[in-house]
């Protein structure tokens, strides 16, 4: 079974990550994309800003939806993936600390005893 959001974390670049929300949109039958609001449904992911712009999209339509059951279910589901694509970009853009900048700990030290 595929673990989508493993794979999300998995990601090395922000192009995975957007290859990973393609392809877990992919799985989605005509059926569950239509429990979704016209204009909540997802178009084309090529780069980073559309997952961007569809994760602010479902956010929006999750903060005022008054669906319920599998319309609501649908928008979760989707809305959650979509927030952990784009907090998983956010982490990969982030500046890497330099070995200047990094840890004062050296990496051959050996982890505490203990606990």
């Amino acid at each position: 079974m595929v673990t989508w959001y493993r794979l999300l974390d998995n990601a090395r670049n922000s192009l995975e990550v957007v290859a990973v929300a393609r392809d877990y949109l992919a799985t989605w039958t005509p059926g569950e994309l239509a429990l979704l609001p016209p204009h909540a449904r997802p178009g084309r992911l090529r780069e980073e800003r559309d997952v961007e712009e569809l994760h602010s999209t479902l956010v929006e339509e999750y903060r005022g939806t008054i669906a319920t059951g599998p319309k609501l279910d649908a928008l979760q589901r989707l809305t959650t993936f979509m927030v952990r694509a784009t907090i998983r970009i956010a982490e990969l853009s982030a500046p890497q600390p330099t070995a200047e900048s990094g840890s004062s700990t050296p990496k051959s030290a050996s982890p505490p005893h203990g606990h």
